[in-house]
């Protein structure tokens, strides 16, 4: 028994000096923890932050690992931040990134024997960007560049502006710098003492401290726009009549909610001003025949002598009174069709063509001893109907589109009357105006332009229509217009009942 005791005390003395001995080999190492917590991107700099949770035996350094590689600590730059014996957060403002680029960080600390890393992060630069637009044509003489800047990007933007050049690719040349851009948007600057017809190149570009920027190249030349003249003196009115004779245009009559007009205003396009003229008995609707103007309303027509600046009466039109009629002059004689009366409760829309000889004096003379001339009948117009269609003539053919007619509205059929190939005359159908809308027009170099708030070109020998400049102005009703020369000209007109008198110049592509 005794050596039973005895045995079992040694092996628990064993045990007991085992357990002492592995005790005291035991020692507690404290190591480092570091993490990696975030960014704030700013202007040029993005600050970055982490976190020392354990400091383990001493720190001797800490920061950053940056890089365009997604293991920054890799190759990458290092940032030392110093040394530290405390835990708690951590920043670094870096300052040498640039735009447009992702970029990965992590946090690290170390001591002299190793070096201890938070989880990678990323953060993207964003990029600077920018675009030049259309350019905004002021006069005949000057244009608004325009470009906007659609992202500053990370680093400031030290200089903007153009380029610009009368040749292609125009960087390098002409350079117009709107300094630094503190903020996105559209800036522009304007050129003038610009040339008709003149080709111009320009492009945009912004510069920071890394590189410069360009938008894309925008080619302009001083053609097909609009130009604000100044306004027609007579004042604001729609329905007023309008024709153009040598190098002078003419508006007179029209309504402006409260009254007819009986004012006459010639256009002296060379020198942008206007001249008042003897009033027209009557107002309506014009056509030229040679030198010669011609005022149709009702069942009157009025013969307009720009030498004399009269006014004289001439055959009474014998087919049924109205008004809104079409009209056009071909060769030495002139042509008026449809249009509208009111009967009783409702509007009759007329489809009846005549032609007016002013050179027949089988009526007699008028009391200036001209002819005063004659009416007859032609062709029937085969479309609907209608009132304030409009007329004009190319060569020698006359042409009709838009007007209105109730119930069917704005109408944009489009016809062709040939007067010569029967002595009735020959209507055809052609390309519909692409626009219905009541509309005006003027004649350019054989070309047809027609304006019903957008401005059309109509070719008579393709028999297609092509969209031109965007009007700048106020939308209208019932304006009026003319050509001089290779210009075309409109004003005046009616919008949400505002009665306008505005004035445009046109200027064509080169013909």
């Amino acid at each position: 028994m005794n050596r039973k005791i005895l045995l079992k005390v040694s092996l628990f003395s064993l045990i007991l000096i085992a357990f002492t001995v592995t005790c005291k080999e035991i020692e507690l190492i404290r190591e480092i923890l570091v993490n990696t917590d975030s960014h704030s991107i700013g202007t040029g700099t993005v600050q970055l932050t982490g976190t020392i949770i354990d400091v383990g035996e001493g720190i001797t350094g800490y920061g950053f690992y940056i890089s365009e590689s997604s293991s920054p600590q890799i190759g990458g730059k290092k940032i030392s931040v110093g040394s530290n014996s405390t835990t708690g957060s951590f920043n670094y403002d870096e300052t040498e990134l640039q735009g447009g680029k992702t970029y990965y960080y992590q946090a690290y600390a170390e001591d002299a024997n190793e070096t201890k890393y938070g989880d990678v992060q990323n953060f993207s630069t964003s990029d600077l960007s920018l675009s030049t637009q259309a350019p905004t044509i002021l006069s005949k003489t000057s244009a608004t560049l325009n470009g906007s800047i659609e992202n500053l990007g990370f680093e400031p933007v030290t200089d903007h502006g153009f380029y610009w050049s009368n040749t292609p690719n125009p960087q390098g040349t002409n350079q117009v710098s709107l300094d630094i851009a503190g903020s996105t948007g559209a800036f522009s600057t304007t050129l003038s003492g610009l040339t008709l017809y003149a080709d111009y190149y320009y492009i945009a570009y912004a510069t920071n401290d890394t590189e410069t920027k360009y938008g894309n190249p925008v080619h302009f030349k001083m053609e097909n726009f609009w130009v604000q003249l100044d306004p027609f003196p007579g004042g604001g009115r729609a329905f007023a009549f309008a024709f153009s004779l040598d190098d002078y245009g003419y508006i007179g009559g029209g309504f402006d909610g409260n009254k007819w007009f009986g004012d006459f205003h010639k256009y002296d396009a060379s020198g942008d001003n206007w001249i008042p003229e003897t009033g027209p008995p009557v107002a309506g609707t014009a056509f030229t025949i040679g030198n010669m103007a011609y005022v149709f309303n009702w069942d009157r027509l009025y013969q307009f002598d720009p030498d004399q600046s009269s006014w004289t009466e001439k055959t009474l039109f014998p087919g049924i009174p109205r008004n809104g009629v079409f009209a056009f002059g071909i060769g030495n004689k002139g042509y008026i069709g449809s249009g509208s009366f009111w009967d009783i409760d409702h509007s009759v829309y007329l489809t009846d063509v005549w032609e007016f000889n002013p050179q027949d004096e089988t009526n007699g003379t008028d009391v200036e001893g001209r002819a005063m001339g004659s009416w007859i009948r032609k062709t029937d117009f085969p479309g609907e109907g209608r009132r304030r269609a409009e007329g004009f003539s190319i060569a020698n053919n006359g042409y009709v589109c838009s007007g209105v007619n109730e119930p069917s509205g704005n109408l944009n059929d489009f016809w062709e009357f040939d007067p010569f190939s029967t002595y009735m005359g020959v209507w055809s159908k052609k390309t519909d105006l692409p626009d219905p809308a009541a509309a005006i027009s003027f004649i350019i170099v054989n070309q047809a332009y027609v304006f019903n708030d957008q401005l059309w070109q109509y070719d008579p020998t393709t028999d297609t229509w092509i969209r031109k400049a965007d009007f700048p102005g106020q939308l209208r009703r019932a304006p009026v217009g003319f050509a001089i020369g290779n210009h075309g000209y409109m004003g005046t007109g009616e919008n949400n009942g505002s009665y306008l008198s505005d004035f445009w110049e046109y200027i064509p592509e080169l013909l």
